[in-house]
């Protein structure tokens, strides 16, 4: 199979999509596939993975993902949105969130994050991924405010830029409402520069503005499990506190080879010392090996309850469906 998969140039993966037009052959092909679904949301054409902005507002479901039109690979990623009353029969609303061109602070893409409603706006946190022109990459956390024609309007700047003291690895903004402490908290998805995987908290009274570095999430007992943590957030459900993340690029014991993982931890949150206190060890959410990136949607109406999503794919892992673009 491997002889079979398109080789991919920068060019090519980072190709900005300007008319619906230039997929149309890609998705009358494809279309034909038998692997396309019948049940889970997938993309109408190319590869998507992480789940967005997962959310219930204006009286239905919200989901968004992350998309690259051309095909199987990870190039410029745009957020696609779909909806749904029932989380059973989704409805395409198409691109949501597109990268800016030329110089912006997504220039190379709109990375993953989450949604918040406040009254009648969505609030929507992403990662923008910025390449200068040598390729060195800049993270930023970026908001866009969705309005009611369903189209995004961006804030012109980013609520904050990467934090010096970590790699470049920092990404997946978690936005947390806690209103019994008058505040909002973000988790960022971060990398120590000695290469341990790690969240960042970031602290405001406003959804908006004034976003300050609060510090680096200590979790006792699990400072050396991976070398990133994507997508991390801390739930609250059932009287309980569940750190949940992706730890990269280590092997655990019944796992096989496989390095990327999705699963939680269960235990308790000191948010005035900012200390995640684990009751146990770091469990799978999915005993296969193809479920990660996984989301809790905000704004449920149970408290107690949690509705998770998650993307049925791995980084770094080929498909039988690459050879097919």
């Amino acid at each position: 199979m491997g002889d079979t998969i398109k080789k991919w140039t920068r060019e090519e993966q980072y190709r900005y999509l300007k008319d619906p037009q230039e997929i149309k052959d890609l998705y009358d092909r494809i279309s034909k596939s038998k692997y396309r679904q019948t049940f889970h949301n997938q993309a109408v054409t190319g590869l998507m993975n992480d789940p967005n902005g997962f959310v219930w507002f204006d009286n239905k479901w919200h989901l968004f993902y992350q998309w690259c039109p051309w095909g199987a690979v990870h190039g410029l990623k745009y957020w696609y949105h779909v909806v749904s009353k029932d989380l059973v029969t989704w409805k395409n609303l198409g691109v949501c969130l597109l990268p800016d061109e030329a110089d912006g602070y997504d220039n190379k893409g709109a990375y993953s994050g989450s949604a918040m409603p406040i009254g009648d706006k969505l609030y929507l946190y992403y990662t923008g991924n910025h390449r200068d022109a040598d390729w060195t990459r800049h993270a930023y956390t970026c908001l866009a405010r969705l309005g009611t024609d369903g189209w995004p309007e961006k804030y012109p700047l980013p609520l904050f830029g990467s934090n010096p003291d970590y790699t470049e690895h920092q990404r997946d903004p978690k936005i947390i409402a806690m209103p019994d402490r008058g505040c909002y908290y973000i988790t960022i998805g971060a990398q120590t520069r000695d290469k341990r995987g790690c969240v960042l908290i970031y602290q405001s009274e406003d959804l908006q503005h004034g976003w300050t570095f609060a510090g680096e999430l200590k979790v006792p007992g699990f400072e050396e499990l991976g070398d990133m943590w994507e997508c991390p957030t801390i739930e609250h459900i059932g009287g309980h506190d569940v750190l949940m993340f992706c730890p990269q690029h280590v092997k655990l014991p019944g796992r096989g080879d496989s390095t990327n993982h999705n699963g939680y931890i269960m235990g308790n949150m000191d948010w005035d010392t900012l200390t995640f206190i684990p009751d146990g060890q770091f469990h799978v959410l999915d005993f296969g090996f193809d479920s990660y990136a996984a989301a809790c949607a905000n704004n449920t109406e149970d408290p107690d309850k949690a509705i998770l999503v998650a993307w049925m794919g791995l980084p770094d892992v080929s498909y039988p469906t690459d050879e097919e673009e």
